[in-house]
């Protein structure tokens, strides 16, 4: 094996956790390694500079690495497949920019309701305000403040994307229902900041973006980490966490493109592989004293996965709404449901996103939902009356956070690298199945009373572009109160071995019915500034303290 590198904190990740980690203990000079198993993008690989645009995220950019296969890819197994990416930047690489945030009440499912494995977080909505703001500050967001329904935010760095001539007609929908409903919060500029230009509205989001608007975190937080002096080893697939006496000491990675082994040694280690990769590598770093994985004496590794309950709604009107034109996420969101109410026949709730369309030739190929304009003589008269005039309403529901979706080794598959691959297991629960029903019922009043309707088409649950159902992926390593119902403590510090920390989506305890870029960067950066502050007593700690015990800031 070659000779080691010794570093304060190493970082396996160069994501959207990773990224924060890195950037903000760099900042206070703690030396930083950083792991990452994928390589840079450059501005001329994305999809934009050619001509079939519009199919690249059905072929080279698809949000599946299964169908993607490039190199530093990993392939799954099991009845689902997990949207992710690999690379500096990570997922956010492709992501589509939605910035909302938890609201105070997810923090508190377990008390409201508990039901299949529902746990309390182990933090309030008001504690993780500051990282929020923190993060935000950041990466740049755009928003519109003053939104009744959410705790007063701070202002955004550029006003909020404009909402169009869809965000209009279905705002007035949701005016004629007495709905709630606010112009969305996202991680795209409007206006200039650092190197990055603001967007252009070329519709293409969910595909990177060359200009840098999207805040994808290879071009918010790694040029400052590099400025500040972070060792970032890319193509660096990590085989393996190490530990010693209870306590983790770096870990082995290979090098994808010489296939050499190399060893990190680090007072700090910190696992930012997303929902997947997290569990993943915490399993294959089986070794001596944890024989069952690392971080895993109470077997909770990989376990209460969540993707989210999801459904989209396509709904075609009798006149030109121009949804090509601006970004694709969310130009507006109604939580009008967003609470639990029993009554309804299930818990938890779900947000009503309104989102835009691609551009003629996603139109052809059937928008989201699969109404593919067809060939022959009614095609152009199909295409005329469609192409254009499309409002998306998406359903995006919290899912329940059940025991038995989780991620395990498969002793079959492999990666380029001969490791495991991981297996995938989800179904959704009988509970988030009633709920997206019975918002997929809402959305289609939110559009009649937008009026014009003359076409519909829905995904049911899951579908055409959101199989797992949904996009996110959540849990699997997650925060919670006691070694007996979680895999870290509030401080994001591993039950098991005091000085490994797992700060990427893995550690969301619930999942909202939000995106959770947002949530897991403010977990990411508090949890940085925890690492900061009590550097000394991490280094020392031979037991995890509980979160009573644990110094805190």
């Amino acid at each position: 094996m070659a000779a080691y590198t010794e570093t304060d904190v190493l970082v396996i990740g160069a994501g959207a956790g990773g990224a924060a980690m890195s950037k903000r203990l760099s900042d206070d000079g703690i030396k930083v390694v950083c792991l990452e198993q994928g390589d840079w993008l450059h501005p001329m690989d994305h999809p934009h500079f050619y001509d079939g645009w519009e199919l690249e995220r059905h072929r080279a950019w698809s949000w599946h690495a299964n169908v993607r296969m490039f190199p530093e890819d990993y392939p799954t197994t099991g009845n689902t497949e997990p949207m992710m990416m690999n690379g500096v930047g990570g997922s956010t690489l492709h992501y589509a920019g939605a910035w909302p945030r938890f609201k105070p009440v997810d923090f508190r499912k377990g008390t409201e309701h508990g039901v299949e494995g529902t746990i309390d977080w182990p933090i309030s909505y008001e504690e993780l305000e500051p990282f929020y703001a923190i993060n935000d500050a950041e990466i740049g967001v755009a928003r519109r403040t003053g939104d009744p329904g959410n705790p007063p935010r701070p202002e955004g760095w550029g006003p909020a994307n404009r909402g169009g001539k869809v965000g209009h007609k279905m705002g007035r929908g949701f005016d004629k229902l007495g709905w709630h409903w606010w112009p969305a919060d996202n991680a795209i500029l409007t206006k200039p900041k650092d190197a990055r230009l603001p967007c252009n509205d070329c519709g293409f989001c969910l595909g990177g973006c060359p200009r840098h608007a999207i805040a994808s975190t290879d071009v918010t937080y790694w040029p400052r980490a590099l400025r500040n002096g972070v060792d970032l080893r890319t193509n660096a697939r990590v085989e393996r966490i190490n530990a010693k006496h209870g306590r983790a000491t770096g870990a082995t990675y290979i090098d994808r493109i010489t296939g050499a082994r190399h060893e990190v040694r680090a007072d700090i280690v910190v696992v930012a592989a997303n929902s997947i990769g997290t569990p993943r590598l915490l399993l294959m770093s089986a070794q001596e004293g944890h024989p069952d994985g690392l971080a895993n004496s109470n077997g909770l590794v990989g376990t209460h996965l969540m993707f989210h309950s999801w459904s989209f709604e396509d709904f075609w009107f009798d006149e030109p709404l121009e949804g090509f034109k601006g970004p694709e996420p969310a130009v507006l969101y109604s939580q009008q449901f967003y609470d639990t109410d029993t009554s309804r026949g299930f818990v938890n709730g779900f947000s009503l996103q309104v989102g835009t369309a691609l551009g003629a030739a996603n139109s052809a190929l059937g928008t989201n939902t699969g109404n593919i304009t067809p060939w022959g003589a009614r095609h152009r008269e199909f295409f005329n009356s469609h192409f254009g005039r499309h409002a998306l309403i998406y359903v995006q529901g919290e899912d329940l956070p059940v025991r038995t979706n989780r991620v395990t080794l498969d002793p079959e598959v492999t990666d380029s690298s001969g490791l495991p691959a991981p297996h995938v297991h989800y179904d959704l629960h009988e509970n988030d199945r009633q709920l997206i029903e019975w918002g997929r019922r809402r959305a289609r009043e939110a559009a009649d009373a937008a009026g014009g309707v003359i076409d519909t088409a829905s995904t049911g649950i899951g579908g055409i572009d959101g199989p797992p159902p949904g996009w996110h992926i959540m849990g699997t390593c997650r925060m919670g109160n006691t070694p007996e119902d979680s895999v870290t403590n509030k401080w994001n510090q591993t039950w098991d071995v005091p000085n490994l920390f797992i700060t990427d989506a893995s550690s969301l305890t619930t999942g909202a019915a939000v995106n959770p870029t947002s949530t897991l960067q403010a977990v990411a950066v508090r949890c940085a500034e925890y690492i900061k502050r009590r550097h000394g007593d991490i280094r020392t700690q031979t037991r995890t303290p509980g979160n009573a015990d644990a110094p805190g800031f």
